[in-house]
C-alpha cells in the first residue's frame, strides 16, 4: 500500500517531521550513509490532490443520487473531510531521487 520515502542509496526511513521540513528539489544528505539525494514533492502532490478531488466528486454524486442528500452543507463537509485526509497522506507521495 502506501509507504514513506526511503534513501535511494541505503534505504534509510525518514519520519513525518523530517519529510515535512524538506523542500521540493532540495539536496538532502542522508543521516545514515551520508550520501546526497534530491527530494521530489510536486508530482506526488499533484497526483494526490487530483485523486482526492475526483474521489470527492464521485462521493458527492453518490450522496446526491443514492442517499438523496438535499442540502449543500453535508456535501461541502464531505469534500472538506476528503481533502483533509488527503493532506494527512501527503508524506506518502514524496519521492527521493539519486
Amino acid at each position: 500500500m502506501f509507504k514513506k520515502p526511503v534513501c535511494p542509496h541505503c534505504k534509510a526511513i525518514y519520519d513525518y517531521k523530517e519529510i515535512n521540513n524538506q523542500k521540493n528539489n532540495e539536496k538532502i544528505k542522508c543521516h545514515n550513509c551520508k550520501k546526497y539525494f534530491t527530494v521530489k514533492k510536486t508530482g506526488g502532490y499533484i497526483l494526490l490532490m487530483t485523486m482526492a478531488v475526483l474521489f470527492a466528486i464521485v462521493f458527492n454524486i453518490f450522496l446526491l443520487t443514492v442517499i438523496k442528500i438535499k442540502g449543500i452543507i453535508p456535501l461541502f463537509i464531505s469534500a472538506v473531510l476528503i481533502i483533509i485526509i488527503a493532506l494527512l497522506l501527503r508524506t506518502f507521495f514524496v519521492k527521493y531521487k539519486k
